[in-house]
């Protein structure tokens, strides 16, 4: 046979391995993730994906406290790393002002289904329009409290001797109020554990009870809104509430307000709800099988409205340099799946989808799961942040410094709540708002 014919063979078949291993690694996907339990939950749906699509998935992985300046150094230094990055909702805006991230509302137009089954979807679209962002994972700001005490027959008659109703999960403000004064007995139980920490923990205690009572951070024209005297009855039941909280809680964030309550050192705790998985985790929880969620209570009057209430959603966004688009929208649209959702979900995230919390064995693995559906669909899902840019400097900083600043003593109510006006003001005036 022509040797030349046989070269010129051989070049045609590495010819086709070449292009077809490229093929091959264009459908790779690279994801990237923080290092926490809902990752851990969506992580165990990667196999599937990989054997139903032939679409080989890889992750990496970091510590929260370095994620996201991990994504912005690939981001800004013009790198490919990752094709589709599992952020905070509350990242989104910063990212897609940049130019780092690609429109994701073919995903919305393929299944129209979800403006309906996923509250908090429309937090997501950006001021252009777009959307950047797919929650995945969500929880509300509420109440853990311990059913064991709840449902104590002495607890439940001393406690309607003492304040004429039934001991139950509070529905509103006062119930929440005196339901701490009377589990409140140091320093063997306190009545309530709180985030005292100088940070957005202590700012989520103001913004519970702002919210509740129908006010806000910001105007619809991003003016500061909470200086009035809806924002000054906020503060000051705030401070009431750490009255009946321990002595260490002034200095607490999230963990150490969670730890304390799992210990089975407080009657309840004002958290969000992926604490309940740490409450029933065997391995490090007192209380295992004795704590459940409520949203968070409303004023008598408006018990029964729908009131914004404090929303945490991580999701999915697209690199806008990733190479595979498609193939990175495709995952996303198979871990929103209902069926999907349901199988992860016990492994330690909460679906966003309401027909996945509607799942009667989701429910009976996860008790907590109605009374969070519930709260969902009461209120109106409002993020930690305003999404936009300087969201993160004006609760970690401004609401937060108003409120230490109150609790303190340093400042009044008013006084407390007006330097946190101007400051908010004077960042977003500086940055072309009131234009």
């Amino acid at each position: 046979m022509n040797k030349k014919f046989l070269s010129a063979v051989g070049l045609l078949i590495l010819s086709l391995m070449l292009i077809s291993s490229v093929a091959v690694a264009e459908e790779d996907l690279e994801l990237v993730s923080e290092r926490g339990s809902h990752t851990e939950a969506w992580k165990t749906l990667m196999d599937n994906f990989e054997q139903e699509t032939g679409t080989s998935l890889n992750i990496t992985q970091y510590p929260y406290s370095d994620y996201r300046s991990q994504l912005m150094l690939n981001f800004t230094g013009g790198q490919k790393n990752y094709d589709v990055p599992y952020i905070s909702m509350l990242w989104y805006p910063s990212f897609a002002r940049g130019g780092y991230l690609k429109p994701l509302n073919e995903i919305v137009e393929r299944n129209p289904e979800l403006k309906e089954d996923m509250p908090g979807l429309e937090n997501a679209y950006w001021e252009d329009g777009n959307l950047y962002f797919i929650p995945y994972m969500n929880e509300l700001g509420g109440v853990l409290y311990r059913k064991d005490l709840f449902n104590d027959p002495e607890e439940k008659k001393n406690f309607k001797e003492q304040y004429g109703y039934e001991l139950q999960p509070p529905e509103t403000l006062q119930q929440y109020k005196d339901i701490a004064e009377f589990f409140h007995r140091p320093p063997d139980l306190y009545g309530v554990s709180l985030m005292g920490q100088r940070s957005i923990f202590l700012a989520t205690h103001f913004m519970n009870r702002l919210w509740a009572r129908g006010g806000e951070l910001l105007d619809d024209d991003y003016k500061p809104a909470f200086n009035n005297e809806k924002g000054i009855e906020a503060l000051k039941e705030v401070k009431e509430m750490f009255g009946y909280a321990s002595d260490a809680s002034k200095a607490h964030d999230f963990q150490d307000a969670l730890t304390e309550f799992t210990n089975g050192k407080s009657a309840m705790a004002e958290l969000w709800t992926t604490a309940m998985f740490h409450a029933n985790d065997e391995e490090n929880s007192d209380i295992v099988g004795d704590a459940s969620f409520t949203g968070f209570p409303r004023p008598e009057e408006a018990k029964d409205e729908k009131r914004p209430m404090l929303y945490i959603s991580w999701g999915f966004s697209v690199a806008e340099s990733t190479d595979n688009p498609e193939a990175a929208m495709e995952w996303i649209e198979h871990v929103i799946e209902k069926e999907q959702f349901i199988e992860a979900a016990p492994k330690g995230t909460i679906p966003t989808r309401l027909s996945a919390l509607e799942d009667s064995e989701l429910k009976s693995e996860l008790p907590w799961i109605e009374p969070f559906q519930e709260a969902l669909e009461n209120g109106i899902p409002t993020p930690m942040f305003p999404l936009i840019p300087e969201g993160s400097t004006i609760v970690n900083q401004e609401i937060a410094s108003l409120v230490s600043l109150y609790l303190t003593g340093e400042k009044s109510a008013q006084e407390a709540l007006s330097e946190a006006e101007n400051a908010i003001y004077e960042i977003l005036e500086e940055n072309n708002y009131y234009e």
